[in-house]
């Protein structure tokens, strides 16, 4: 039998990779049903909505969405304070834009069936500092329109991921990128902040150290290595039984669960075995990485935050369509003490614009296809 030395080394050689088959277990939900044809058969354009906003990207793959349909033509979205991540994400920024991202989708696949929905950011009010049991948005459908409300890159929103393989050393050319910031220059006054990249060996090579260097200090931070934890799922039937967070599958993770081999005092510890190997490998992303891209708003406020998911949301989807692959890389933008010194070394690397906000950073390259990650029903989301 091997020991549990050796069987976190070979755990961690592949960290955080998305189940690729399908649950062996009958009596459970299929994790990826909910990318197979969104919305197939919805009469109801809301609940067609909803299909496509569920498939989001969102932090740690927590789904933090809780809806109500009580009126004919609205949707009202909430926050599922229970799905935060409050070590990591304390003022719940990130979070938010989650919520940005859900509802920019909820928004592109209405138009599909020729709505142009209204929406209304925090109608009870916006929360401050973090996000409370008020409605974070309520959106409007409207009158049905005679022509179709929809960017054709709605269509990628199934084809969509947070693409975390290695990624080639080919380099996305400038007018690649360029046409990146043109899809968020292209909402006009829906969004105040900005697109900004970088494709110059010299800043890419200054940006690889300093991602490198936050993922590290996360990783030997208890509080954020403790809540990643909670947010794993090792195996196939974790998997389906969530339906949410970073899965992890594959014959090797069955036998480790069979040999009761996956403790979470070595998966905490950054010097173990497992996170030692699984370093070596997140750096070796870190350091391949060919580009990066950054999104920013104006200001900070709860309202900027849903703006920049909205615009994160259009951004990938036509990163999509073009063939990039994404793979946001945030560490040092969190808010939590042990962050601090990396977060004002960050930020004075971006060097945004007086009065913007750093709100996202990515990864930016090609890349072999991913799997998608579990994602519940539409009808867990609802609210009671």
């Amino acid at each position: 039998m091997p020991s549990r030395r050796h069987v976190l080394s070979l755990l961690s050689a592949a960290p955080f990779s998305p189940a690729l088959t399908a649950c062996a277990e009958a009596a459970l939900p299929d994790p990826y049903a909910a990318w197979r044809a969104p919305g197939a058969g919805e009469t109801d354009t809301r609940r067609f909505a909803l299909a496509h906003a569920i498939l989001a990207p969102n932090p740690h793959n927590t789904q933090p969405w809780l809806v109500e349909l009580s009126d004919p033509d609205a949707m009202t979205l909430y926050c599922d304070l229970d799905r935060r991540l409050p070590f990591t994400d304390p003022l719940d920024r990130q979070i938010t834009i989650g919520c940005g991202c859900f509802l920019e989708l909820y928004s592109m696949s209405a138009g599909l069936q020729n709505y142009w929905p209204a929406i209304e950011f925090f109608p009870e009010g916006e929360p401050t500092p973090r996000l409370d049991a008020r409605p974070v948005a309520r959106v409007t459908l409207g009158p049905r329109q005679a022509q179709p409300n929809s960017d054709p890159s709605t269509l990628e929103i199934a084809n969509r991921r947070t693409n975390r393989n290695p990624y080639q050393t080919r380099v996305p050319s400038a007018e690649a990128l360029d046409e990146l910031v043109n899809v968020v220059v292209g909402m006009g006054e829906e969004y105040t902040g900005g697109v900004y990249w970088t494709n110059d060996p010299a800043r890419v090579a200054q940006g690889r150290d300093l991602v490198w260097r936050a993922w590290d200090r996360e990783l030997r931070t208890e509080g954020a290595a403790a809540e990643t934890f909670e947010w794993l799922r090792f195996g196939r039937r974790a998997i389906a039984e969530h339906r949410d967070g970073l899965g992890m599958s594959g014959a090797g993770i069955e036998l480790f669960k069979l040999l009761g081999q996956l403790d979470r005092d070595d998966l905490i510890d950054p010097d173990s075995q497992a996170n030692q190997t699984a370093a070596r490998n997140w750096r070796e992303m870190a350091m391949n990485s060919p580009a990066f891209l950054w999104i920013t708003s104006t200001g900070d406020t709860p309202s900027a935050r849903l703006n920049a998911g909205r615009a994160y949301a259009r951004l990938a989807l036509a990163a999509a369509n073009m063939g990039l692959a994404l793979h946001p890389w945030s560490q040092a933008l969190q808010e939590y003490e042990e962050m601090a010194d990396l977060r004002g070394e960050m930020r004075d690397f971006l060097a945004p614009p007086e009065g913007e906000t750093v709100q996202m950073l990515v990864r930016i390259g090609y890349a072999e296809a991913s799997a998608p990650s579990a994602r519940r029903d539409v009808q867990d989301l609802m609210r009671a």
